[in-house]
Order: C-alpha cells, then sequence, then structure tokens
C-alpha cells in the first residue's frame, strides 16, 4: 500500500466536499468526520483506534476546516502522523481516500468540469483551467 501524503488526502477531501450536495457526498463527509474524531478524540499515547475524550488543542473534531486551505493543510498533516504511527489507522484512511477521493487519484492538474445533478444554467458558463487573454460574451 502506498503512503498517505497530505496533498493527496486534502485533493480527496476537496474532491468529496465538492460533490457534498448529494447523498454520496454527505456520507463521505461524514465518514470523514468519523475518522478525524478517531485520531482528536484519542490520547496522545495511544493508538488511533477507538475515541477518547479530550480533543487536541487548537483543532475541533465537530468543525473539519473544509472551507480554510490552511486548517485542513494541518489536519492532513495530523492524520497522516497518525497514520504512520498507527497501521490500522493509515489502511483506513487510505480506504476512505479510495472510496471516496474520486479525482484525487487522477493526476496532477487534471480538470473535470460538469454542470450536473439539479443545476439550472441561466447564462453563460465558463469552464476550464488556466485561462489567459480576455473572455467576452457577444
Amino acid at each position: 500500500m502506498d503512503p498517505v501524503t497530505a496533498g493527496a488526502l486534502v485533493a480527496a477531501v476537496n474532491a468529496a466536499v465538492s460533490g457534498a450536495g448529494g447523498e454520496a457526498g454527505r456520507r463521505a463527509l461524514d465518514s470523514f468526520g468519523t475518522l478525524v474524531r478517531r485520531v482528536l478524540r484519542r490520547g496522545e499515547g495511544e493508538p488511533a483506534g477507538e475515541p477518547e475524550p479530550g480533543p487536541e488543542p487548537g483543532l475541533d473534531p465537530a468543525a473539519i476546516p473544509y472551507d480554510d486551505g490552511a486548517r485542513l493543510r494541518q489536519l492532513a498533516d495530523l492524520l497522516v502522523e497518525r497514520a504512520r504511527q498507527d497501521p490500522e489507522f493509515g489502511r483506513d484512511l487510505a480506504a476512505w481516500m479510495r472510496e471516496h477521493g474520486g479525482a484525487a487519484e487522477e493526476e496532477p492538474g487534471a480538470v473535470h468540469n460538469s454542470v450536473a445533478g439539479d443545476a439550472r444554467v441561466t447564462g453563460p458558463v465558463i469552464q476550464g483551467r488556466d485561462f489567459h487573454g480576455p473572455i467576452s460574451f457577444g
């Protein structure tokens, strides 16, 4: 099994968050929250197995920072370190990434634009990556 990296974990969480509007996305975020709580509620010298009271200072397990890149990276670094210390947790984290991280497994920089689900577009849509120069509708 390849080791879990913080960058790949952040990408997987972002992929799950982008799909959070549907039931599958909500399940992905719920299961990620369970993994986070498993780590944050345990004592420093214990394996990351069953949750224990006492969250780590500065990180509230109920408020995973999906919309704060720096804090999400801090959380990812912590989870990756715990995955290195506890192989069972590492397997569970890697399994979550495989199941819910979809786009994170693709090549870095890949872009897949879509308008899907119940989206209603009432005007122009621009999708892409690395735009250069002016864009106009006319």
